[in-house]
């Protein structure tokens, strides 16, 4: 095994496909994560909440289960987890509740 990677040859293709990968590895993202959603497609898909579904995420605020209420949202709206959660302690912040 040592005999063969010694190999000019082998050498010259482990060194060839390591430059290949570190030049088309891309700007750091995976290229298969999606684009984060804009400030504008944010609250296009917030807006587009049901009252009804505000009722209930909004006792799930008040009942202090944060993570129910950010689920809540992201079945309405598809958003991500993180784009969720902000968007959950916004309005928390907007009635005046602290964050947990």
């Amino acid at each position: 095994m040592m005999e063969k990677l010694s190999d000019p040859t082998v050498l010259f293709a482990l060194a060839l496909a390591f430059a290949l990968g570190f030049m088309f590895r891309g700007s750091g993202r995976n290229s298969l994560s999606p684009t984060p959603p804009t400030d504008a497609e944010i609250a296009e898909a917030v807006k587009r909440v049901t009252a009804s579904k505000w009722i209930e995420i909004d006792a799930e605020i008040d009942a202090r289960r944060k993570i129910a209420a950010i689920r809540l949202l992201r079945e309405a709206t598809g958003l991500g987890l993180k784009v969720s959660k902000d968007a959950i302690e916004a309005r928390m912040a907007a009635r005046g509740m602290t964050r947990h």
